[in-house]
Formats: structure tokens, C-alpha cells, sequence
């Protein structure tokens, strides 16, 4: 994750914590519902949810009654996560996947990636050294944005480097990092040239039956 990323949560994980309390994302009515009702569907009891923030993904699969852990690289995140839940947390970063870091508590029948994944070249080496921590059968979860979105905003549909992440969210959020926003077939290229995995794919729609998310399920095969 590079600094400007880090930089700016570390900034901002005050105010996201408020907004994730108060529920002000409208859409999160939406993806929530999508990624638990993807879960529970699972035949999976040990889960990692990486990029957990301040844990509420975490805290809800452990409600599910399955095993879960939470990594992040802020650790003002981590702090609260800890005390919100009693799931274990730990300060664990993209780049320490990347380098082939063990990740605590591996190997994992599942692995989840929440809207937290804003890396270009370095996403599939990040992937394929976390499904190295996965089981044989188990899988890797994604949901991000639905390049849909590309079109809703005004700009040409094309994978692009875009500004000020915190960009439409309601609170008092500042500096804003750089992402990287795929189409759908970019996300498709990447993942196909995974190893050894089945992809399935979900996309979530709202009430004005408009696409908000896609879901990302890398079943992996040996």
C-alpha cells in the first residue's frame, strides 16, 4: 500500500470509525447484505478479513458463529477493532503479503477482500501469496465498486488512476489518496491469470435496480 494510502486513512480513521458507526454510507445497505449472504453460503469456518478497518466485517462473521481475523495496516483501526470485538486483530499490511510474510493465523478457508483493494501491478502478486494462505477448496472473496460507476461519474469507461478516495462519502474527510478503478474485463484479465482457481461473480444492485458492487469469488482448486 503505497504512502499516500497509508497517510490518509491514518489521517481520516477517526472519521471513518464515525461513519461506520453511524451508518452513513447509504449503499453499505446494499453491500453488507451482499458479502454476509456470500459468506453464510460458504461451507467455511475460519475466516480472514483483510483491510477490516475498524472490524465490524470481522465482528460479523465471528457472530455468524465462524472463526475470524482481521488485518489492517492502521493501527488506530486495530485499536478499535479490539475493542469492539474479541476476534483476533492484528497490524498486518498488503506489502507484508506481498513480501511473502506469514500471515498470522494462516492457512484460512477463506479470505476477504471488503473495498480495500486499490493497487494496480502489485494486485495479483498480492492474491496469489494470499491464496497460498488458503486451504485447497477454500476460496478468496473481493467485492469492490462496480465499473459501473465510471459511467455514473462522467468519465471514459477505462481502467485509470483516479483521486480523492473519500470522494461522495458523507463526513468531514480530508486528503483523499489515489486509486486505481478497473473495468470489468481488467478485473476479469487479472483474475484469470490466477492459478489453479474457479471465478465466480455477483453484481449487486440497489433499489433503483443499479449496479453498485461486484463480488469476486476465487474458489481455489488444489
Amino acid at each position: 500500500m503505497s504512502n499516500d494510502i497509508l497517510s490518509s486513512w491514518e489521517k481520516n480513521a477517526s472519521e471513518w470509525i464515525k461513519v461506520i458507526r453511524d451508518n452513513s454510507i447509504p449503499s453499505r445497505r446494499f453491500t453488507n447484505k451482499a458479502i454476509l449472504e456470500t459468506i453464510a453460503e460458504l461451507d467455511a469456518k475460519n475466516f480472514v478479513d483483510i483491510g477490516c478497518g475498524e472490524g465490524w466485517l470481522t465482528r460479523e462473521i465471528s457472530n455468524i458463529g465462524f472463526n475470524a481475523s482481521g488485518l489492517d495496516a492502521i493501527e488506530n483501526l486495530i485499536l478499535e477493532a479490539r475493542k469492539k470485538g474479541s476476534e483476533d486483530y492484528h497490524v498486518f499490511t498488503f506489502e507484508d503479503i506481498i513480501e511473502a510474510k506469514p500471515i498470522p493465523n494462516a492457512p484460512f478457508d477463506v479470505a476477504i477482500f471488503n473495498f480495500c483493494l486499490y493497487l494496480n501491478e502489485e494486485l495479483k502478486t498480492l492474491l496469489e501469496h494470499t491464496l497460498k494462505s488458503i486451504l485447497a477448496g477454500g476460496y478468496v472473496l473481493i467485492q469492490t465498486l462496480h465499473p459501473f460507476f465510471l459511467l455514473q461519474n462522467g468519465l471514459a469507461y477505462k481502467s485509470q488512476w483516479l483521486t480523492d478516495s473519500w470522494k461522495g462519502l458523507p463526513g468531514k474527510f480530508e486528503d483523499g489518496h489515489s486509486w486505481y478503478a478497473r473495468t470489468f474485463e481488467d478485473w476479469y484479465k487479472v483474475l484469470s491469470s490466477l492459478e489453479n482457481i474457479e471465478i465466480s461473480i455477483k453484481e449487486i444492485l440497489n433499489d433503483e435496480e443499479k449496479p453498485i458492487s461486484l463480488i469476486f469469488k476465487l474458489k481455489k482448486i488444489s
